[in-house]
């Protein structure tokens, strides 16, 4: 089945049904929230968003995408990714087979924060019209997905422990996105937007700028805030 919207088209099965209007609601709502972040036009081009419905469905299209061997275990924890156009997403209903602890909470509660992922995957569609804009080939790790989950609010309202280093947010593949959100969430409201953006475009940058101040002082105000919480 196919759904089309401002914001993207989707393709899904019968039994997500129930979930695509809603899904459909909140990216159109909060789209323009992400294009206004990076300054960048919307493309004619819409964003492909397929709904798979079972993980064993999604693991085996990872693998196939990647090249990667058809027996090799993908985590419990991956649901969505995103890739030339293509975002993949794992079916809500299917969720009993991953490690997310939103499975085990009320479906309210779940469908809301599956929003917000569908949501993170479309800021790093909107991020790629970015960097072919400026001519930059990515963005730095901490901040594509640091601003993924601050545009889409998955970790808003949340306590993160301010407890990672420098060398764990640029070299940790499992660290928690939270840790890359506190970073980037500091960094968007406390400087010039002219500067953010610039070193959105330059991974040289945004790797110096987190060691000489960006770190230190984001570490700071976040040892403040919890003092006077």
């Amino acid at each position: 089945m196919q759904r089309e919207c401002d914001s993207a088209v989707f393709n899904f099965q019968k039994g997500d049904e129930d979930l695509i209007d809603g899904l459909i609601a909140h990216l159109d709502t909060h789209a323009h929230e992400v294009y206004d972040f990076f300054e960048v036009f919307k493309p004619k081009a819409k964003v492909i968003i397929n709904i798979i419905p079972t993980k064993k469905e999604y693991d085996d299209l990872y693998r196939k995408a990647r090249s990667l061997p058809g027996d090799l275990a993908i985590p419990g924890s991956f649901i969505g990714n995103y890739q030339n156009g293509v975002i993949t997403f794992l079916s809500l209903h299917d969720y009993k087979s991953t490690t997310h602890r939103y499975k085990d909470v009320p479906f309210d509660e779940a469908v809301e924060y599956y929003r917000k992922t569908i949501l993170h995957e479309y800021v790093h569609f909107v991020n790629e019209i970015f960097n072919k804009e400026h001519a930059c080939s990515y963005t730095e790790r901490y901040l594509s997905e640091g601003i993924a989950t601050y545009l889409s609010g998955q970790w808003e309202n949340k306590y993160i422990p301010f407890d990672f280093s420098i060398e764990d947010i640029l070299h940790r593949k499992d660290i928690s996105y939270g840790a890359y959100y506190l970073i980037t969430k500091y960094f968007v409201e406390n400087y010039d937007k002219r500067y953010v953006l610039e070193i959105f475009q330059s991974n040289r940058q945004a790797r110096e700028l987190l060691k000489d101040e960006l770190y230190d002082k984001a570490k700071e105000y976040y040892s403040r805030l919890n003092k006077t919480d």
